[in-house]
């Protein structure tokens, strides 16, 4: 009876065995991959930029530090809520169905700060990043668990080791994107802000928020990009 038991364990876990390697590709390719990895850079730019604009809207909306502490709070909420979301997205539909919504969402956010750079609202910049957020969620969701079925699963760790390499990539572009395009050279301090005349001070601060738009409309063209590559492939 007991072998019986084990014979029917073995079996069980044999054919579990060829269901989870059933979804691995035998053959890996290469430039779906490669669209795939630049997600992980896409990613990685989008966490060092809040950095960036934690710096910049301080001095332009005037914040304390409480205040700025919002645009981490409202991009990590955004993972918190949309993970499930987007797993269950992903049982329905898709791996490559929720990166197309993700990088749509993260599009969407991006191109909105063109809007709220008119509005001139702290909160209207903070509901931007949380769009960014939303899409970052489905990227992050999928793209992972998408990688390493891009290929035969011997090599998957190998695939998921190199995919991180571009996030790498990512965090150092978010960096040098914010110090070349975000800050200008003759960006007043908070000090010489609070020196200036009231008018004066409004159209610099006006200035210095209106900086944040040009890299986010590239990197959201970008993103755009990619969603297509992500489609047609």
């Amino acid at each position: 009876m007991s072998t019986l038991i084990t014979d029917k364990v073995d079996n069980a876990a044999v054919q579990k065995e060829k269901l989870d390697t059933s979804a691995y590709l035998p053959h890996t390719p290469w430039l779906q991959f490669l669209l795939v990895c630049c997600l992980f850079a896409l990613w990685g730019m989008a966490g060092n930029l809040n950095d960036i604009l934690i710096a910049q809207f301080k001095k332009g909306f005037d914040l304390t530090d409480t205040q700025t502490a919002l645009v981490q709070s409202i991009f990590f909420l955004g993972y918190f809520f949309v993970a499930l979301p987007a797993a269950a997205l992903i049982k329905r539909f898709s791996y490559k169905a929720a990166i197309i919504i993700g990088l749509c969402l993260y599009a969407l956010g991006c191109f909105l700060f063109v809007p709220a750079a008119q509005i001139m609202t702290y909160g209207a910049f903070l509901a931007c990043l949380g769009v960014i957020a939303c899409g970052l969620s489905f990227l992050e969701t999928s793209a992972n668990t998408y990688s390493s079925l891009l290929g035969p699963i011997q090599s998957s760790t190998q695939r998921i080791n190199f995919s991180q390499i571009f996030n790498s990539l990512g965090v150092i572009s978010g960096v040098l994107i914010g110090q070349l395009m975000v800050f200008g050279e003759n960006d007043p301090s908070h000090e010489q802000l609070l020196a200036m005349p009231a008018a004066a001070a409004d159209v610099a601060r006006h200035q210095m928020v209106g900086q944040v738009v040009g890299p986010y409309l590239i990197i959201g063209s970008v993103t755009g990009g990619a969603g297509a590559g992500v489609r047609v492939y």
